[in-house]
């Protein structure tokens, strides 16, 4: 294929009516959480992308980055500058979406959907004995219940990640080596603790029953934060995180995105199934950032 006939073809493959369309299937996938299929697409991909497939938020969040409509116009610039500049290599990394031909919704549906749970730390507070949690040899250990209801916070999970139990004194500036966090799917119900992981970036704790985020306040070197269908209503906490640059809020219950109009890194932000009032939605995009909603059934982008 000639550098002449390779631009072409990626000139149509990135038309808005196309990206629209990609957009719009991964987004249905995603509400389905059909999550099997959104990381087949990552796989098939990863020749040209590099996204970590095994973290569900962020396979979704990358690939709508990479095909959302508002990029059109700055990939098709992209293409001319490579084009004039005879640049056939360059311009043969964006080839991925065409790996995207056959992607249909209709057949991915039919993907077997399963929701994968970290299986070396389930919480079990119904056992005679206390708790219990499974490492990851499938031997289960036990824990004498503590004179108070058993917490189900952000510092107790990880206690239980690094040494098995909660009875045990944890340094809290043992929490600032942490740079990344993984704790989707994991019982969380308070994030108390997080605030002493100042040097933490990436955050997933998606998938839980948090309601309160006040404790993010402090984490201003955090550039990845994934908190998908959680019970959170208010956000102002996020509007001290200057270097956010990715944001997932879906399933939530957020009305109000004032908090995010002054994050000059923010690059996208995810905010499917919350009420947000579209004036507001329009004054985040005017940052050029990428938005993910929907109104009154629709997807929008």
């Amino acid at each position: 294929m000639t550098i002449v006939e390779l631009y072409n073809k990626l000139h149509a493959a990135y038309s808005p009516e196309n990206l629209n369309e990609i957009s719009g299937q991964l987004i249905q996938l995603y509400k389905t959480k059909n999550y099997t299929a959104i990381r087949g697409l990552v796989n098939k991909i990863s020749k040209y992308v590099n996204i970590d497939e095994e973290n569900d938020a962020k396979c979704f969040s990358k690939l709508i980055m990479l095909y959302h409509p508002d990029k059109g116009s700055t990939i098709h610039n992209q293409l001319k500058l490579l084009h004039e500049g005879n640049d056939y290599e360059k311009l043969q990394n964006y080839s991925h979406i065409f790996l995207l031909a056959d992607f249909d919704v209709r057949a991915a549906s039919h993907t077997i959907q399963t929701m994968e749970f970290d299986a070396e730390y389930i919480w079990d507070t119904d056992t005679e004995e206390g708790y219990s949690f499974t490492d990851e040899y499938g031997e289960e250990s036990f824990e004498e219940p503590e004179d108070n209801a058993f917490e189900r916070s952000f510092f107790n999970l990880l206690k239980i990640r690094e040494y098995g139990r909660t009875n045990i004194e944890l340094p809290t500036y043992y929490l600032q080596d942490f740079e990344d966090f993984e704790m989707a799917e994991s019982g969380l119900e308070s994030l108390d603790g997080i605030e002493y992981c100042i040097h933490t970036k990436i955050l997933d704790v998606s998938n839980n029953t948090l309601t309160d985020i006040s404790n993010l306040w402090e984490l201003q070197h955090l550039e990845e934060l994934y908190l998908a269908n959680n019970q959170v209503g208010y956000i102002d906490t996020l509007s001290n995180l200057s270097n956010l640059r990715i944001i997932d809020l879906s399933g939530n219950q957020i009305d109000d995105i004032s908090a995010l109009y002054e994050l000059e890194q923010l690059e996208y932000v995810n905010l499917l199934g919350n009420p947000v009032p579209l004036n507001q939605i329009r004054m985040l995009e005017k940052k050029a950032c990428v938005v993910c909603f929907e109104s009154k059934s629709r997807y929008h982008f």
